[in-house]
């Protein structure tokens, strides 16, 4: 049979709901309501994140392929700490909304928070790059930009939430 499997990695975008509880979610709900991004960690795990157009691009070649398989997909660099990307979404929140927020850490409530979390997570795409030729290209700055001006061209419509 020719079933494709498709792995994601922290993908996010458009369509994302912020209310989701996923970091680029969460983050971008603080910038739009105006309040502090919380960071409930020391803020050095590191992650790469793919944005949805690269991500949809990447199912559509599962899809495609023809044979049975299975991928990674997301994209592998830059991999970036958790502060470093609520840095890109102050940048970017300020240039959107006039975003005057700050970065805090905090510590969850929840014992079992990050328990399971490592300290590193970055996919190996080299295969789907081989044999699907995937090419993600846009850099985590632009993917957040374009998040972010999504959110505040339809902040209106109750989907967001």
């Amino acid at each position: 049979m020719s079933i494709g499997v498709a792995r994601p990695f922290n993908n996010y975008g458009p369509g994302m709901k912020i209310n989701d509880k996923r970091v680029p979610a969460d983050f971008a709900k603080a910038v739009y309501e105006g309040k502090d991004i919380t960071i409930l960690s020391s803020g050095t795990p590191t992650r790469t994140f793919c944005y949805i157009a690269d991500s949809i691009t990447g199912y559509l070649k599962v899809l495609l392929y023809g044979k049975y398989d299975y991928f990674n997909i997301g994209i592998d660099k830059p991999e970036i700490s958790i502060k470093e990307l609520a840095d890109i979404y102050t940048a970017a929140g300020k240039e959107i909304f006039g975003y005057e927020g700050k970065v805090i850490y905090n510590i969850s409530e929840d014992k079992e928070y990050l328990t399971h979390n490592p300290e590193r997570r970055c996919p190996d795409i080299t295969k789907a790059k081989e044999k699907l030729h995937y090419e993600p290209s846009i850099e985590v700055e632009e993917g957040i930009r374009r998040f972010l001006l999504f959110i505040k061209e339809n902040s209106e419509g109750e989907f967001l939430w």
